[in-house]
């Protein structure tokens, strides 16, 4: 979950007293907001419940120590304590804006979403320019499947927050569902270019850079976040997810038994160590992690998938048909499943139903791994799976795999795939694709019309954006912002890389190129009046030397 805001403002507890409060109530009060601010929350409960036992406390100020006392027990995970007091104090004053929002964090905690919004479209029209009730109401409407609306919060977040990471980390977050990681990586770095010790936005940069295979990028992060939180089962999942992308199997089974030790019920976590072993061949070890898994869910199409990958490679053809149908009942565009019913027809020498199955395949996922050549060795004929959508340029096509998502091929570049990140309505368009030269060559840029926001029944403010493509390794290093309605981005070249700041000044910083070793010092004969005086004082200018 997104790291939130805690707006404890103790109101009252930091302003002299009103007429008729006790001085001992007004201490009482300032030693809760001492501790709060320090951290110590039981201390500032304990301080609060004796300031509730004075005489004669104004209503204004009830409901202060009301809201205060809510936001330590907040704070230390004591939900329905927390809800009762703000519940209170909303009850004797309703025009605190602070209150809403900090009763919004606790329906926000209790998975109650649609009353955090609520409660945060009171603290806003309380206080339009409150910064931290937008990113929580940006917080619940992600929750709540509302993600354009979630980006317009953090938006308004960040123009009232500047130099706030939250809802940089969300916003981020938010870009990633959409399909747009790249976009995501931006956010989450200049939210930890922010603050440093978000530990949020680091998992949620892992996340990020594993979903686009940067895997040492994603293991550095794993491998910070498991110094500050050891005990963590989700992080060895991430983290041996990684490895298993990389193939190293042992490891990888490494961090699933720890975040199994750690807890037993992490489904995540036994499916990957089931998937370690499958590609080791030991797939008895499999089956015992895959069906814990589906005891723990029974809902996990990725479970029934391995569970009957496993059972086929045992020769227990019934078990595998009977799984591989399951995982399709719960995910019916799953490739994969497709693939492997095609190889088990294949092994039966049902050429026809292996055919029909790869097809399948290759209908929902395109560029799923193995598939076209296993097509053309079965048909003798290479088979196209996608229609193009507008224009070739330069070589370049664009295709939908799936709807929403487009991706860009070339034939000059056939390991490469530029998935499209598109920001507006409509099908993206190639608009120009330009090769590097010089100390930058074999990268290139891919420009093209990412969509166009609509407004009034027309369509407008256009964006283009750019993918900058490794040409030697045969990837996308990024995804970077062009034109975005009104503005344009700054692209700042140097025989190394680039550097890219958008319209709203989030800045991308890309090496291409390692820069050149230094040159070598060439050691030179010192001019006569650079000379030591005597035998070996320190250097003395011309200037100094003559005029001693």
């Amino acid at each position: 979950m997104p790291l939130r805001i805690m707006m404890a403002l103790l109101m009252v507890a930091m302003t002299q007293p009103s007429l008729g409060a006790t001085d001992n109530a007004l201490l009482r009060m300032q030693e809760g907001a001492a501790a709060l601010l320090r951290g110590n929350f039981e201390q500032a409960i304990t301080a609060y419940e004796q300031a509730l036992k004075e005489p004669d406390l104004a209503v204004a100020r009830l409901a202060s120590i009301h809201n205060d006392r809510g936001v330590a027990y907040w704070r230390l995970g004591r939900s329905d304590e927390a809800l009762k007091d703000f519940n209170r104090s909303v009850e004797l004053y309703n025009g605190s804006a602070a209150t809403y929002n900090n009763r919004a964090n606790v329906f926000n905690d209790l998975g109650r979403y649609a009353e955090a919004v609520a409660d945060l479209d009171r603290a806003i029209a309380l206080a339009p320019a409150y910064g931290a009730a937008y990113n929580n109401r940006g917080n619940a409407r992600f929750q709540l499947g509302r993600p354009e609306e979630a980006l317009a919060d953090y938006r308004r977040a960040i123009e009232l927050m500047p130099t706030n990471a939250v809802p940089y980390n969300g916003r981020a977050q938010v870009q990633e569902l959409l399909g747009r990681p790249f976009t995501g990586l931006r956010y989450i770095t200049r939210a930890i270019s922010l603050n440093g010790k978000y530990t949020a936005a680091y998992r949620n940069r892992a996340l990020i850079l594993q979903h686009l295979d940067r895997d040492d990028d994603a293991l550095a992060d794993y491998e910070r976040l498991l110094t500050l939180a050891p005990l963590d089962p989700e992080l060895y999942v991430g983290r041996g997810q990684v490895y298993l992308q990389q193939k190293k199997h042992q490891p990888a089974i490494k961090d699933f038994a720890k975040a199994i030790e750690l807890d037993a019920q992490n489904a995540q976590a036994h499916i990957g160590r089931a998937a370690a072993h499958i590609e080791r061949k030991q797939y008895n070890d499999a089956l015992g992690d895959l069906d814990q898994a589906i005891a723990v869910d029974p809902k996990l199409a990725d479970a029934f998938y391995r569970r009957g990958e496993a059972y086929f490679r045992l020769g227990d053809a019934e078990r595998a048909v009977a799984d591989l149908a399951k995982a399709l009942e719960l995910l019916p565009t799953y490739a994969e499943v497709y693939k492997l019913r095609a190889e088990m027809a294949e092994s039966k020498g049902d050429v026809d139903a292996a055919l029909a199955a790869y097809r399948q395949a290759v209908q929902f996922d395109p560029f799923i791994e193995g598939v076209a050549e296993k097509l053309k060795k079965l048909t003798g004929a290479e088979e196209k799976f996608y229609k193009p959508l507008g224009e070739t340029v330069k070589g370049w096509e664009v295709l939908s795999p799936s709807k929403g998502r487009f991706v860009a091929v070339n034939p000059l570049y056939p390991q490469l795939k530029v998935l499209l990140e598109m920001h507006g309505g409509g099908e993206p368009q190639i608009l120009d694709w330009t090769v590097l030269a010089d100390s930058l060559r074999g990268f290139g840029l891919l420009r093209y019309a990412a969509g166009a926001l609509p407004s009034g029944g027309t369509e407008t403010g256009r964006f283009e954006f750019v993918g900058i493509v490794d040409l030697r390794k045969n990837i996308v290093v990024s995804i970077e912002p062009h034109v975005a309605g009104d503005g344009k981005a700054k692209w700042d070249w140097s025989p190394t890389g680039v550097v890219v700041t958008d319209a709203e000044g989030v800045i991308s910083a890309h090496e291409l190129r390692p820069p050149p070793p230094p040159k070598p010092v060439v050691a030179q004969e010192r001019p006569w009046y650079e000379e030591s005086r005597g035998g070996g004082g320190r250097q003395r200018g011309l200037f100094e030397w003559l005029f001693r």
